[in-house]
């Protein structure tokens, strides 16, 4: 069966997810191909894309006996086994024999990858509809997945199929982990800490700059010039804003969530038998900042942490 045949879902309608779901279903809408199937713990939050056609589902079985892949967009790692448990467990009244995808686009530890995996080998006998999965993380802040921007990371046996569905209609480009679930979620993890090290260094040069009568302005003209890319550029420009205010305003990633994706970073070297000392540097300014009442704050908030630590 072709991607243009499968019947789409999406679970999970936080700043990424719904704006995955918007774009999918314009893109479908556009392209004469069935509306995509959304589900949301809060249920309101499903009617943006219901009226560009989508269709909400009462609960996660409901999207799974109304699709053939189902994408998952969630908060954290608990909600993912939540999710797939809720899942799976709708299978056993589901007589289809037709394949579902599970395709998880959340960044998980690859334990949780491991256990959705066994889980769904160790359950296989409880139904007749085969179940296959896939860790499909993507790249992007908020705001390229609403311009459709994203990078998509594709594994499992279907990748082909499930690059064919999400570019262009979510996402800019398809990048290959092979059939290797688990690789996926590392590479993730691995291009997350890269992020979160660009702003460790940022905010360390952004803070040492004004002490040493540079000034954040100046030197976001060299950044500017020398590193013009949307990450750098971004993040730079929240640590020119004065004392730290537009980390605290303008959150496209929170610091909980650096906190989790820079720990996972750290365990992934640490399994492979090294060291990210980056990374447990950026974890210790998360920390702060989370310590210091900055836990809704976005994560570039590290920067503030910087020029605080720096006045004690």
């Amino acid at each position: 069966m072709s991607a243009r045949d499968l019947r789409v879902g999406l679970i999970g309608l936080g700043n990424m997810g719904l704006a995955m779901a918007i774009n999918l279903q314009k893109h479908r809408a556009a392209n004469g191909l069935s509306p995509i199937s959304i589900n949301n713990r809060t249920i309101s939050k499903c009617a943006q894309v219901e009226e560009l056609g989508a269709v909400a589902r009462d609960t996660p079985g409901s999207v799974a006996a109304n699709s053939d892949v189902v994408f998952l967009s969630l908060v954290n790692d608990a909600a993912v086994k939540d999710i797939v448990t809720q899942l799976l467990d709708s299978l056993k009244d589901d007589s289809s024999t037709e394949r579902l995808l599970i395709a998880d686009t959340t960044t998980v530890h690859p334990s949780t990858t491991q256990w959705v995996l066994e889980e769904i080998s160790r359950r296989q006998s409880e139904y007749t509809r085969p179940v296959s999965f896939a860790q499909t993380p993507v790249w992007g802040a908020p705001p390229a997945a609403k311009a459709a921007m994203l990078v998509f990371v594709t594994s499992g046996e279907a990748e082909g199929v499930l690059g064919e569905i999400a570019v262009p209609a979510f996402a800019r480009v398809a990048i290959s982990c092979g059939t290797d679930q688990i690789k996926a979620a590392r590479y993730k993890i691995l291009g997350n800490f890269m992020i979160a090290s660009v702003i460790e260094s940022l905010g360390e040069a952004m803070a040492v700059a004004e002490e040493a009568g540079i000034g954040r302005e100046l030197y976001f003209e060299f950044i500017k010039e020398v590193f013009p890319v949307p990450p750098v550029m971004g993040y730079a420009l929240k640590m020119v804003a004065d004392n730290g205010e537009a980390s605290k305003t303008q959150v496209g990633f929170n610091v909980p969530g650096g906190m989790k994706d820079v720990g996972y970073a750290i365990d992934v070297a640490r399994e492979a038998g090294m060291r990210l000392p980056i990374a447990e540097l950026a974890y210790e300014h998360l920390q702060w900042v989370k310590d210091n009442g900055g836990e809704k704050w976005d994560w570039s908030s590290l920067a503030y942490a910087l020029r605080k630590e720096h006045q004690k």
